[in-house]
């Protein structure tokens, strides 16, 4: 006989978000329970104490902040952001950091991801979406087309790809962002220039994502939280938004839109084969209204489409870690 607990809802790694501040409101308008942590706060103002033992099921103990405990027994969902590295106590060396990191990381991750709940999403179906190359393969294979793409650090196969699809784009494989010199800088998607294939310098010092170029009559992102989808046309009224709509947010309009039914199905067979329950769907729709799919990201913002565009994805959310 499975043990009924009052639900509550822990928020990892999103603390003074705009987006699990949302969900939370609706979770408090629905009288759930829901506390948040951030991984980074571990383990200078923030503790763990759990234990495995013969009488337990599962991991039992607490986190305990400077705000309040959380019991890790009464824990019911997990709403899943992007944890900040855990902060260590100054004064340590260059090794003494990496090590004592890297405890931080397995231990808390490692007894927070074996927590027997409903997850949006769990931290391992995470990781392995973050991987763009195995995300596209699961795409393909969802039925969902996506661009001609080559992944290398050649100069030479560049070019026969080009000869092969024409006109390229190269983005980032990670995360799109270069920290250096205190400050931080994204990395924006950006056109390959015909002359820049000549040349090339560079390209060999690490993995490169190139693909085909598409034609946009518009982009399109589709919120997906289990099989409520809230999709938004993004139209895109500058050059630099025209090639990576990020780069210029003040030049972009919104309308709400319909999803064709093959696309839905999908999106669908993607979730089930990545175990998430939540994905931000990032399309191009060409003009020949072909929807071509450039990536899904599983930890995506989706606050500003929101309100925009008065979508209830923090009601979806908050549904999703509720339902029995």
């Amino acid at each position: 006989m499975t043990e009924h607990r009052d639900p509550l809802v822990l928020m990892v790694g999103i603390r003074e978000d705009w987006a699990a501040t949302a969900v939370g409101l609706e979770l408090d308008a629905r009288g759930i329970r829901w506390q948040a942590v951030n991984v980074g706060d571990f383990p200078l103002t923030m503790s763990l104490g759990a234990e495995l033992t013969p009488d337990t099921a599962g991991w039992r103990g607490a986190l305990r902040t400077t705000e309040h405990d959380v019991l890790l027994h009464e824990v019911t969902a997990v709403y899943y952001g992007k944890p900040t590295e855990p902060v260590m106590p100054a004064g340590m060396s260059g090794p003494e950091l990496r090590f004592s990191r890297a405890q931080a990381r397995v231990g808390l991750g490692g007894v927070l991801a074996s927590l027997p709940v409903t997850w949006v999403s769990h931290p391992s179906a995470l990781a392995d979406a973050a991987y763009k190359p195995r995300q596209l393969a699961v795409l393909r294979q969802a039925g969902l087309a996506v661009p001609p793409t080559l992944i290398t650090n050649d100069a030479d196969a560049v070019r026969a790809f080009a000869k092969t699809f024409g006109e390229l784009i190269v983005k980032p494989l990670a995360e799109p962002v270069v920290y250096e010199s205190g400050g931080e800088a994204l990395v924006y998607t950006r056109r390959l220039g015909r002359d820049e294939l000549d040349s090339l310098e560079g390209i060999e010092v690490t993995a490169h994502l190139i693909q085909q170029w598409q034609p946009k009559q518009f982009e399109a992102r589709v919120t997906a939280v289990g099989d409520r989808l809230f999709p938004v046309a993004i139209h895109a009224g500058s050059e630099k938004a025209q090639v990576d709509w990020r780069s210029d947010y003040d030049a972009l309009t919104y309308a709400v839109i319909d999803v064709p039914d093959h696309v839905r199905a999908g999106i669908a067979r993607y979730l089930d084969a990545a175990g998430l329950a939540f994905s931000a769907f990032d399309f191009v729709v060409r003009p020949d209204d072909k929807w071509i799919c450039l990536e899904a990201n599983a930890v995506a913002a989706w606050g500003w489409l929101a309100e925009e565009c008065d979508l209830p994805i923090a009601a979806a959310i908050a549904d999703a870690l509720t339902k029995e």
